[in-house]
């Protein structure tokens, strides 16, 4: 019994010096990590706020480039670097040894911030691009006083006005929505929009271009361009038949195959359309554009997310449906694939308040306008003239996918922004 106890009471002592060289092991080791971890914030801090102050001056200028530079910022050093397309033509030896920016163009910046303090160094590192006007599933310069987005009304995609939203009801929008302006509600509905995507009505006001020089360039050279009416029929092989108009009369087409082109086709008079587009394809008009048939992809981007056809109408006028274009294929239905900007005023349906309903314009994509045009009228919730609508964003205008040389914002927006590994310096 005596020597239980014994070995009991010997446990019991190697037990307590065990803890208490633990205690004594944790009470250096805790100060050790706390001091590490303030010394890595303050260096992260001081690697993030450089970088807010590239963005901060980005915001200013756009084409601000020359950096920063500082032995004292924040009680450490650091510095600020902005890499643009010509940096990466250059080669890897103009480009920082590490970088996450993928998919370089005239319009992506990388900005890379580093910072030194107490013997640790930190980066950030952040990838800007000029996005393409055609994100925006709807946008207008202007809207109407008489034309609302009602209940049942439901949007993909990002959506914005300069003008201000006339709301009547509880229209759905499941991309972000901005303005300048706050929206206004019906005075004869209960008005409950939802913003599933986010919203903000203080944004800045972004502008529709008014030089065109970039596009008109590119089809004077490498793309396709004409100084007469144009009927452009698009193949779903890869061609397109364009007729051009000589006096009263059409010329016989011509067949063009749109992989040896950079794939603009620009007319300074009038173009007709319609087809199936395989391939990437911006058509514009320096007057009108009408759309005289269905215009769809040979790969739906809708059943296929891989698909690579699209197609940009940009029309310095209005885009117009034509009022028989639903006919060309024997449907009251009309098919369109593209997105569309309509700088003159609309995109709009010829005729809209004649006659009876003609049915649906199912768009894919989406519509850029200086104001918003009509595509018919309604009364008690029905169509009376006209079409009726089925919109459908084009997700890829969003992500990965832009038309060839459509317009861009003119700011840039943040595509992702990292902070590196925080390492020691010798």
């Amino acid at each position: 019994m005596g020597r239980a106890l014994l070995f009991l009471s010997a446990g019991f002592v190697i037990i307590l010096g065990i803890i208490q060289v633990g205690i004594q092991s944790r009470q250096q080791v805790i100060p050790e990590r706390s001091t590490n971890y303030h010394n890595e914030t303050n260096v992260q801090n001081i690697a993030g706020s450089l970088m807010d102050y590239a963005i901060r001056e980005l915001d200013r200028n756009q084409n601000w480039d020359k950096g920063y530079s500082s032995s004292n910022f924040m009680g450490g050093s650091g510095n600020v670097k902005v890499y643009n397309y010509q940096d990466f033509l250059a080669g890897p030896d103009s480009l920082p040894d590490q970088s996450y920016l993928t998919g370089w163009n005239e319009y992506t910046l990388l900005v890379v911030s580093e910072a030194e303090h107490n013997g640790l160094k930190a980066t950030t590192e952040a990838g800007l691009q000029r996005d393409g006007l055609s994100k925006y599933t709807y946008f207008t310069n202007f809207e109407p006083s008489n034309i609302y987005f009602f209940d049942g009304d439901t949007l993909e995609g990002p959506v914005h006005t300069n003008g201000r939203f006339n709301i009547a009801g509880d229209p759905v929008f499941r991309g972000k929505v901005t303005s300048p302006n706050m929206w206004q509600g019906h005075s004869s509905y209960t008005n409950d929009p939802e913003f599933l995507g986010g919203s903000d009505f203080g944004s800045q006001t972004i502008n529709l271009p008014t030089n065109l020089s970039e596009l008109q360039t590119a089809a004077n050279n490498g793309g396709l361009s004409f100084n007469n009416d144009i009927y452009t029929i698009f193949r779903d092989n890869g061609t397109v038949d364009i007729y051009e108009r000589q006096g009263w009369n059409w010329s016989s087409p011509t067949n063009y195959d749109l992989s040896l082109y950079n794939g603009v086709i620009s007319s300074n008079r009038k173009v007709y359309t319609k087809g199936t587009v395989k391939g990437k394809v911006t058509l514009h008009s320096a007057e009108e554009v009408e759309i005289m048939g269905d215009l769809e992809y040979a790969t739906n981007p809708l059943q296929d997310d891989t698909s690579t056809d699209v197609l940009g109408i940009i029309s310095e006028g209005d885009v117009v449906i034509d009022d028989d274009a639903h006919r060309d294929s024997g449907s009251s239905d009309i098919n369109i694939n593209a997105t569309i900007m309509a700088l003159g005023e609309s995109f709009s349906v010829e005729d809209y308040s004649r006659g009876s309903p003609r049915g649906t314009i199912n768009l894919i994509g989406g519509i850029q306008q200086d104001e918003r045009g009509a595509v018919g009228t309604f009364s008690g919730g029905s169509i009376r003239s006209g079409f009726s609508k089925n919109y459908q964003y084009d997700k890829r205008l969003q992500k990965s996918i832009v038309p060839p040389y459509y317009p861009r914002e003119s700011f840039y927006s943040l595509r992702y922004l990292i902070d590196r590994r925080t390492v020691a310096i010798n």
